[in-house]
């Protein structure tokens, strides 16, 4: 029986008592990450967005910045409920690229009201609903489009959480995308097949509790642009400190996100040079 079946069956005490060597199954299938549960909840921001906000069909989207490096971003699952991930946009604007965060969710994003999610949640069966590569692939290739439309004559693919799993399937289109990943990812075990698949260069910016990016230096690293790749840890950061979990008031918290926007601007200038 699959583990969905299962925790319909039993409660998730007696299923890890009954078979204790699937606990971190039932985890992944139930609900979100251990690093990102226990980076609580998103912090609340008082942030102006410079850039606007706009539509491409019936998709939501925010546009900052101008220019030939066209930037496609992924928020996490609390879409465009968060006022970071239009602050970062307009990071990456200012250091001159030309930036598409979509919102995936249509103004529904993963409610606060839930999260943590609890299995009950079936946060990943609305994860695999709404938030699959089948669902969010036209809306990607809809923000290539239309930064196309207003210039970018390069794209790379940034994500966030959830979002860096999107941007790396984005990431196996060679011949649109120059580079992709982000920060602090939740892969959801499926690692090995990203990083063999992803036909690029990648940035992997994981925060403390996140999975290590190792699958991927060994996956990438004889090929001919795996010098390109960036890895590097936060782990003195909670998951979600670049997007909607970091406390940017907090002085240490806005060193360390500044680090990964510049270390990710560095990366998407060189390789979309």
């Amino acid at each position: 029986m699959r583990a969905s079946g299962l925790i319909k069956q039993f409660s998730r005490s007696q299923f890890i008592r009954a078979h204790p060597n699937r606990r971190l199954l039932v985890q992944t299938r139930a609900m979100a990450s251990e690093a990102c549960c226990s980076a609580g909840k998103p912090v609340q921001l008082d942030y102006e967005p410079k850039g606007k906000f706009d539509k491409v069909g019936d998709l939501p989207i925010y546009r900052s910045g101008s220019g030939n490096l066209g930037l496609v971003i992924i928020p996490d699952i609390f879409g465009f409920g968060q006022k970071q991930v239009f602050q970062v946009c307009d990071r990456f604007a200012e250091a001159g690229l030309n930036v598409c965060a979509i919102d995936p969710f249509h103004g529904e994003p993963w409610t606060l009201s839930k999260f943590p999610p609890k299995p009950e949640h079936d946060f990943m069966g609305w994860l695999g609903r709404v938030g699959s590569w089948e669902a969010l692939q036209p809306q990607v290739y809809a923000a290539v489009e239309r930064l196309r439309s207003e210039g970018a004559t390069k794209l790379s693919c940034i994500g966030f959480c959830w979002g860096v799993s999107i941007a790396l399937r984005a990431g196996q289109d060679g011949a649109t995308f120059s580079g992709a990943g982000g920060a602090h990812p939740a892969l959801f075990g499926k690692d090995a097949d990203l990083a063999e698949k992803v036909a690029c260069p990648v940035i992997l910016l994981p925060a403390k509790g996140d999975a290590s990016y190792e699958v991927f230096q060994k996956a990438l690293g004889s090929r001919p642009y795996g010098n390109k790749c960036v890895y590097q840890r936060f782990d003195d950061q909670v998951h979600g400190f670049v997007a909607a979990r970091g406390d940017w008031s907090d002085p240490a918290v806005a060193a360390a996100a500044g680090k990964a926007i510049h270390l990710m601007t560095h990366f998407l200038t060189e390789v979309m040079a």
